[in-house]
């Protein structure tokens, strides 16, 4: 099985998922189905799941403004400077840590 298609060229499929929906949704589906020489379940289908993976790229990315986009170069821009306190953990480091 590749991506979900059995041997036939069909999806396997093995759970359910009903919905209601409008006569006029309904008869959208089904023209759109037809156009694509689908059927109206597999059409469905494939457009919903192409919109879930749309819908989890889009949370994956990073956006920012500009302003913000700037601020985040100048900031990894400046050399590293540890604050106070990485400084006193780096000295427990290496008091306890032994390098044999």
């Amino acid at each position: 099985m590749v991506d979900g298609l059995c041997g036939s060229g069909r999806v396997a499929v093995d759970e359910r998922l009903d919905l209601k929906l409008s006569a006029a949704d309904k008869r959208l589906f089904a023209q759109a189905a037809a156009i694509e020489g689908v059927s109206m379940a597999a059409f469905v289908r494939l457009a919903a799941k192409q919109r879930a993976a749309e819908a989890i790229e889009r949370e994956r990315l990073l956006s920012l403004s500009q302003r913000d986009f700037a601020a985040f170069q100048a900031a990894i821009a400046e050399p590293f400077a540890p604050n106070p306190a990485l400084r006193e953990a780096m000295e427990q480091v290496r008091t306890r840590v032994s390098r044999a």
